[in-house]
């Protein structure tokens, strides 16, 4: 089962190893950065994903660490970007013994687990295989997460993909990104729930009604936004399935799409997309 939030306070015994049970912590960090903290309620274990900034993420595990003597294992790094890996080091020094996992073409600090696109491993009984999305930067991975076989998988993409939205393409180009989104994170189940880098959500759905202004999904997106924003909690997760609907950037080959940027092939309508989105206001 995947849920989002605290822990409960219930001393447990360590258990053999079982089908894992994940939930994710949602941890805002900095302005508009999640990291995350993964746990495995069935094995009584847990790793971080983009941990950048200590003080938020440690509070986090010390606390799952007390409720039910859960082992921190791992990191999990998608990029070298500093609000991503910057805390890497510090979490390191207070938790020696942990993997930390990241892509081996780039300076991940405290990285002892270098990772190439395609490797699979495990977190304790937690199934992790990372992908390479080169675009945002040159060795930028995504990773998936599997628990137990009857519930949907959980994407890690870093920068790559967001709600609504894309990354931009700072090391690479549009034939990169199309790469990244169709032929990688496109091929995975359509319930996999997503948990990108950044709370950019408004934004990028202000930029797809831009684009598309008949799209009553994509209202709807907004108007449940809006509310979720207003309460001051994340607009995060959401799945493949839905953000075919409303994500332009997944919609290259959709005519509505294609129409209101210009572009004579998919490719093209996806740099058309993001230079019109960087010049968004």
């Amino acid at each position: 089962m995947f849920v989002t939030g605290k822990a409960d306070t219930k001393p447990v015994p360590k258990k053999h190893a079982q089908e894992p049970s994940l939930r994710v912590r949602i941890v805002p960090m900095f302005n508009d950065n999640y990291g995350y903290v993964v746990v495995d309620e069935a094995n009584q274990t847990m790793f971080a994903v983009d941990p950048a900034e200590p003080s938020k993420i440690l509070p986090v595990l010390r606390e799952e660490e007390k409720a039910k003597n859960r082992e921190f294992l791992s990191i999990l790094t998608t990029h070298k970007h500093d609000d991503h890996a910057g805390g890497n080091a510090e979490i390191f020094k207070q938790y020696p013994k942990i993997k930390v996992a990241g892509p081996e073409s780039e300076n991940i600090p405290a990285c002892n687990q270098p990772l190439k696109g395609g490797e699979k491993f495990k977190i304790g009984q937690v199934k992790v295989k990372a992908l390479a999305v080169p675009c945002h930067t040159a060795g930028h991975l995504a990773y998936v997460v599997s628990g137990d076989p009857e519930t949907p998988p959980l994407l890690f993409p870093g920068d790559t993909l967001f709600v609504g939205g894309c990354g931009r393409f700072f090391e690479g180009t549009a034939e990169d990104m199309y790469r990244a989104l169709y032929e990688v994170i496109l091929t995975l189940p359509k319930d996999t729930r997503i948990y990108c880098g950044h709370e950019y959500t408004m934004a990028n759905l202000r930029f797809a009604l831009s684009v598309d202004p008949s799209n009553a999904v994509l209202r709807d997106k907004i108007a449940a936004v809006k509310i979720r924003r207003a309460k001051n909690l994340p607009s995060i997760p959401s799945t493949l399935r839905e953000e075919m609907l409303y994500n332009p950037f997944l919609r290259v080959h959709d005519e509505v799409i294609r129409n209101a940027v210009g572009g004579s092939d998919p490719v093209s309508v996806l740099h058309q997309l993001r230079r019109r989105k960087d010049n968004f206001e």
